[in-house]
């Protein structure tokens, strides 16, 4: 019987290190490495907030997904422009789960 590794956790909401990607768009290197992961675990994940995190599209799909962590990129539905700190100033955050099989 294979041991299945269940973990989660979430960024900082107000104090995430959201990165510029383009004028239009952020993202952001998440750490899971406290979860212990010794492969690459399936990530899933949803943004959070105060507000307004609705109108974005982009937090729930993954990339670079590693056992120590993953990206995401996210940007507003409409392509407004989106910088870090109005990312924090709505509170926004990534929440995520993961599983190793």
């Amino acid at each position: 019987m294979s041991v299945v590794t269940i973990a989660s956790g979430r960024t900082t909401p107000g104090a995430t290190a959201w990165q510029v990607y383009t004028a239009k768009g952020i993202y952001l290197d998440v750490d899971t490495s406290a979860a212990g992961f010794t492969d690459t675990p399936v990530y899933i994940t949803s943004i959070g907030g105060n507000s307004s995190h609705w109108g974005t599209i982009g937090a729930t799909s993954v990339y670079l997904a590693t056992a120590t962590g993953f990206r995401v990129y996210v940007r507003w539905v409409d392509f407004s422009p989106l910088t870090p700190a109005q990312a924090n100033s709505l509170g926004w955050h990534i929440n995520w789960m993961g599983m190793q099989q």
